[in-house]
C-alpha cells in the first residue's frame, strides 16, 4: 500500500515541481556559498599581502620575511595547502596591485548603491577584520 501511494505520489507533476524547486534551491546554495568562501578567501589573501607589505615598510623588513611567515604558516595550518612561499610572494602582490586609490575609486564607482560604494570602500581600506586567532604581534613574525 505505502508503494503505491507513493509512486502515484511521485507521478503528480506537483510532486515533480516540489523536487524541481527543491534542487533549484540546493543548487543555488551551493553556488552561493562556493561564492562566500572565494570572496572570504581574496580578502585573507590581501590582508596577508597587506599584513606583509605593512610591516616590511614600517620595521624595515626585508623579502626574508615573506619565507619566514611562508614557512610559520604552514606549520601551524599543516593540513591548509596555499600558504607556500610563493602564494605568499602572490598575496603581497595582490595587496600592492589593488590596494591604490585608482584601483579602489573603480571598485567603488561600480558599485550601484551610494550608500553602499562609502561602505565597500572603507571595507576595502580596512581589509579583513582581525579575529583573535589572527591578530598581529607587533614586532613578531
Amino acid at each position: 500500500m505505502k508503494g503505491a501511494k507513493g509512486s502515484a505520489l511521485t507521478a503528480s507533476p506537483e510532486y515533480r515541481r516540489l523536487i524541481e524547486d527543491l534542487k533549484a534551491r540546493v543548487l543555488s546554495a551551493r553556488i552561493s556559498a562556493a561564492r562566500a568562501v572565494n570572496r572570504d578567501l581574496i580578502f585573507l589573501y590581501w590582508d596577508i599581502g597587506h599584513a606583509i607589505v605593512e610591516k616590511q615598510e614600517m620595521l624595515g623588513w626585508g623579502d626574508a620575511v615573506v619565507e619566514q611567515v611562508a614557512s610559520d604558516l604552514r606549520r601551524t595550518f599543516p593540513e591548509i595547502r596555499g600558504f607556500s612561499h610563493a602564494n605568499l610572494w602572490r598575496m603581497r602582490q595582490l595587496y600592492m596591485v589593488y590596494s591604490s586609490d585608482a584601483f579602489l575609486a573603480q571598485a567603488v564607482r561600480e558599485l550601484e548603491n551610494r550608500s553602499s560604494r562609502q561602505e565597500m570602500a572603507s571595507f576595502l581600506r580596512r581589509g579583513v577584520p582581525e579575529t583573535k586567532t589572527m591578530r598581529r604581534h607587533p614586532g613578531r613574525i
